[in-house]
């Protein structure tokens, strides 16, 4: 009976020990501190409940992290006496998220390569007696660098594309061009003087890379973006004349590392559709020559390199040159290309003498099946106007026409043996003059006369004064 008792003591304390493990519970297994928007400063908080969900008051629960003093993990309330049965408590968490606490996946071999990412900093563990709860303690920042935009150029066609972007309709030996921009988006001013604002990115590297052979694409270079504004560098790359149908992914990647010490980036997937056609014999690496000719005519060369770049090996392919206006034109025929073979050719015309001046449109064509029309390449062939050259003068006069002069001989003049003439003397009179007539000598015998008067009055006048 005492055994009996005893066994039913044991499994009453071992069921109320797995009571009270049961009975504390915590509200969450994660605890994230800031988020994809979160600026790196300190006092960022999140918070989780505690809760007792037994019938008996649970006591000394305290609360500890594994996490760098460097983060700075504080809890408020820091511990806690005791929980009552069906009581809760909440607990907040705070930490600071450093300057230099990185924004993306950093690691080339990971699955979310330069993606946002919340990083894990350590464990919270809430303890009361031999029950312990655990909960993963991470933290994110903003990411502050993105691709802002891409133009893909390949042949003639253009377009804007981003990350999950479709390039359709590809052809193999294809020249392609990518701009890439990436944008800076820190504010251009540090409003709060805590190092979130006006910070730069010293050479942040920009990549492209195709997961194939056939384009041969791994190319890098660096952009500078300044804060809220962007920069950007483009590259180009060819799409090889021997890839197949199919899609391709081209990479676009960015990774740099600001002026605090963090790193941010970005990364755009782009799917390349390659389609061949069945039929497509393309001309390459065409030259003409010459460009230009005159009245007199000659021989016209075009050397050019005839691939096939269709799905389909063709045994029938007809290569022509022809100038249409002038109803001049030549053929190479019975050609067999399997696909992405090629061939080199070089073909003439005779271009006739006193062939009237222009520029003459020159087609090389190609077709496959014999007459089935496939690609045209054309070019421009000038004409010079002859100029035709008027006969010189004969300046040579016919000798019956010619006069002669017959000039006597000069007399010797004679010297003057008379006597030279006297010449006589001129004597000129003053006579005639002003001062000389009768008007002038009357008119000064007035002028004497007045002043005269003049004199006597003043000397009258002086006598007359009274003496004192």
């Amino acid at each position: 009976m005492k055994k009996h008792t005893l066994i039913v003591l044991m499994l009453f304390m071992l069921v109320t020990i797995a009571a009270s493990a049961n009975a504390l519970t915590v509200s969450k297994t994660n605890i994230l501190l800031g988020d994809d928007n979160q600026d790196r400063v300190s006092n960022v908080t999140e918070s989780f409940r505690i809760t007792n969900d037994g019938n008996t008051t649970i006591n000394s629960i305290s609360l500890t992290d594994t996490a760098n003093s460097k983060y700075n993990i504080r809890f408020s309330p820091s511990s806690i006496s005791n929980l009552a049965a069906n009581a809760y408590v909440d607990v907040t968490v705070k930490g600071d998220i450093p300057l230099d606490f990185n924004a993306v996946e950093t690691d080339e071999d990971a699955s979310g390569y330069l993606k946002p990412k919340a990083f894990g900093i350590g464990t919270i563990t809430v303890t009361a007696g031999s029950t312990t709860k655990n909960i993963d303690l991470k933290m994110q920042a903003v990411n502050q660098i993105e691709l802002k935009r891409a133009t893909l150029e390949c042949g003639d066609k253009s377009k804007r594309v981003k990350d999950g972007t479709e390039f359709d309709e590809l052809k193999p030996d294809t020249a392609c061009s990518l701009n890439v921009e990436v944008e800076n988006n820190f504010d251009d001013r540090d409003s709060d003087d805590d190092k979130t604002g006006d910070i730069d990115f010293d050479d942040a590297d920009v990549e492209i890379e195709v997961d194939d052979s056939d384009f041969d694409v791994d190319d890098d270079d660096s952009v500078n973006p300044d804060p809220d504004d962007y920069d950007d560098v483009s590259f180009d790359f060819d799409i090889e004349e021997e890839v197949d149908d199919g899609s391709y992914n081209l990479i676009i990647r960015t990774i740099g590392q600001d002026d605090n010490g963090a790193w941010h980036g970005d990364i755009w997937e782009v799917d390349l559709r390659v389609e061949r056609e069945k039929h497509d014999i393309q001309i390459k690496s065409t030259a003409m020559n010459p460009e230009k000719m005159d009245c007199n005519g000659g021989l016209l060369r075009v050397d050019s390199k005839i691939i096939n770049l269709g799905r389909s090996d063709e045994d029938d392919v007809v290569v022509e040159l022809e100038i249409p206006d002038l109803d001049l034109s030549t053929k190479k025929t019975g050609l067999d290309l399997d696909e992405d073979d090629y061939t080199r050719l070089s073909m003439t015309l005779d271009i006739p003498e006193d062939t009237e001046d222009g520029v003459y449109a020159v087609y090389l064509n190609t077709y496959f099946d014999g007459i089935a029309p496939s690609n045209t390449k054309a070019f421009n062939l000038a004409i010079d106007e002859c100029v035709v050259e008027e006969p010189e003068e004969d300046e040579t006069e016919d000798e019956d026409d010619t006069t002669t002069v017959v000039t006597p001989p000069t007399q010797p003049a004679t010297p003057n043996t008379q006597p030279a003439t006297p010449s006589a003397r001129v004597r000129i009179s003053d006579d005639g003059g002003f001062t000389g007539s009768s008007a002038y000598l009357g008119l000064l015998g007035i002028l004497i006369a007045v002043i005269v008067v003049i004199i006597i009055v003043l000397v009258v006048v002086l006598l007359k004064r009274p003496r004192k």
